[in-house]
């Protein structure tokens, strides 16, 4: 049967175009969802336009799919350009010395929720019979940042392909589930904007999540819980090493020669968080004048597009391979990072 000319001509024409038109359809689809979610959050503020953007990505990918045909869209990638524009255009908002003040004074917090998310992790998944490497991704994608953590370590645990994939869907799992829980629940305990800032920086998985979480509760705790994923970001490095350095006690097979670990550390640092300071250098210096409102609503919007974007990923059929056992240890490192986390504040009576 001979192709039709136009059928023919359409690919060829859409491999001709260059990399950033491609990304325009699935944008404007973003951006439709975004516009309703704004109206919707407007309407009901108490669940805001961060909830109503995945909600309705989470809809439209589980209902729409193929007649949409989200899988030529590249929404992943729009997902991480949006996200990443949003969280540096939120910087060129804040002063310098704020974010060195927020991100100082969780250091501590963050060491201490970090530590006992990777001791669960280890411990109890062993005690589940997950093989090591699964262990160490889930531990490290919770504590840390999602994806992005798990992708990091990956290379140098010499993870297989499909644990990566198992271990991402649970890490994202967990986190549709946080987005709309960790408001409701920042309500019941009576948190502040700070103390709730906190408690979703340190104790949800991914950047998105955290910021769809925090702006839902307010706007100070969305900047604050941005402000502290992305010190907890920068934990990447530290623990890419150290599992490097400790893969000859995790890995009974592992080679006897040292594992080269500098380009794998060179990848896997966030540039953006450089340009995110940057930004908030330019504010601090006087480079934006006083348009620190208007620059943090034009950065919340690029966010709730980047929000639209992660629920246009939550394909539901992906968590049928996760299997029951990741699934749990991932939701009882989960837990102890979030209670850890709680429980510190409490001492410190930070709440």
């Amino acid at each position: 049967m001979t192709m039709p000319p136009t059928a023919a001509v359409a690919p060829r024409a859409w491999r001709a175009l260059p990399g950033w038109a491609k990304l325009l359809p699935g944008l404007a689809l973003c951006v439709a969802i975004a516009c309703v979610a704004l109206l919707a959050g407007q309407a009901v503020p108490l669940v805001g336009a961060p909830l109503f953007a995945i909600a309705i990505g989470v809809l439209v990918a589980n209902t729409l799919r193929d007649t949409l045909r989200l899988a030529t869209l590249k929404i992943s990638d729009i997902s991480k350009l949006c996200l990443k524009t949003g969280i540096v255009v939120l910087g060129a908002s804040l002063n310098l010395g704020d974010i060195a003040h927020t991100g100082g004074n969780s250091l501590v917090f963050l060491a201490i929720t970090v530590t006992a998310g990777l001791v669960t992790a280890l411990v109890l998944g062993k005690w589940l019979g997950l093989d090591w490497r699964m262990r160490c991704l889930i531990g490290m994608g919770t504590t840390i940042c999602g994806a992005s953590a798990i992708a990091a370590l990956a290379p140098v645990i010499r993870a297989k392909g499909e644990e990566i994939a198992y271990a991402v869907t649970v890490v994202f799992f967990f986190n549709m589930i946080a987005v709309f829980l960790f408001p409701t629940l920042g309500h019941l305990f009576g948190l502040s904007d700070n103390g709730f800032g906190i408690w979703t920086g340190t104790a949800v998985n991914d950047t998105s999540a955290v910021v769809a979480a925090g702006f839902a509760f307010s706007s100070a705790a969305g900047t604050v819980a941005t402000i502290v994923k992305l010190t907890r970001t920068t934990l990447i490095i530290p623990l890419v090493i150290g599992f490097g350095l400790a893969l000859p006690w995790l890995d009974p097979d592992a080679p006897k020669q040292s594992v080269s670990l500098a380009r794998r550390v060179y990848d896997s640092f966030p540039v953006f968080i450089l340009l995110f300071l940057l930004a908030s250098i330019a504010r601090t210096v006087g480079l934006t004048g006083d348009h620190a409102a208007e620059i943090q609503l034009l950065g919340r919007w690029v966010l709730v597009i980047a929000l639209a974007a992660v629920g246009l990923l939550g394909h539901w059929r992906a968590f049928a391979g996760a299997g029951a056992r990741p699934l749990l240890l991932g939701g009882i490192t989960w837990f102890a990072v979030a209670a850890t986390s709680l429980l510190m504040q409490a001492f410190t009576q930070q709440l």
